[in-house]
């Protein structure tokens, strides 16, 4: 006896719903590249070492640090420009003082009509001389650096000989003043013209080291 078969299930019906398409729509795949060209070789240079905050700050220096070199480079340059018109001053002095030597000892006339033009000139002189050497000393320099022969320590060397020298012609000046038609006036006097000699030279030496 045939057996009887079971019904087929019945099959699920599904909606014919369409899936919602979103609003936002992905973008598309870039173009493929011709597969005949070839790629640069090279890796790009377009870019940044430093972002615009790191640069910004790798050029600033401490605050104080830029300050006391600003207020050093002020000092300097006034140390130099007042050191040249001392160094003119000096051997406006120096011309003066020969000059008055030769009248006074050496048989050309003693009338002292130079020893007021040279005093003025060695007073206006020495203030130069101490101002400038007030600014070299009190300038700042935030920088520490090893003692070394350069030419700024001959520089100090030499000036600080011209110093003594300055001093010197100061105590041997009056001294000779003083002594006026006495025996030991020509003695001061000479002593006074060999240091104002050596002291000019000092000056000269110490310009010299700087520039050269």
């Amino acid at each position: 006896q045939a057996q009887e078969t079971a019904p087929a299930a019945p099959q699920p019906v599904t909606p014919d719903v369409t899936p919602p398409v979103s609003a936002t729509q992905e973008p598309s795949a870039p173009a493929t590249q011709d597969s005949g060209a070839t790629p640069s070789s090279e890796p790009s240079l377009d870019f940044d070492l430093l972002t615009p905050e790191a640069e910004a700050s790798a050029g600033l220096l401490d605050p104080n640090l830029q300050k006391d070199l600003e207020t050093r480079r002020t000092m300097l340059k006034l140390h130099q420009g007042l050191g040249l018109a001392m160094a003119g001053g000096l051997t406006a002095a120096t011309v003066l003082g020969q000059i008055q030597f030769s009248r006074s000892f050496t048989g050309g006339g003693d009338d002292r009509s130079l020893l007021a033009w040279h005093r003025g000139v060695v007073i206006g002189t020495s203030l130069l001389f101490a101002t400038v050497g007030t600014l070299g000393l009190l300038a700042p320099d935030p920088v520490e650096r090893e003692f070394q022969w350069d030419t700024v320590t001959f520089h100090k060397i030499f000036m600080s000989l011209a110093t003594a020298g300055m001093i010197a012609q100061a105590v041997l000046g009056i001294l000779a003043t003083h002594s006026y038609g006495e025996i030991t006036e020509p003695k001061y006097a000479t002593a006074h013209q060999v240091v104002g000699y050596a002291t000019l030279g000092c000056v000269a030496a110490g310009i010299v080291t700087l520039t050269f």
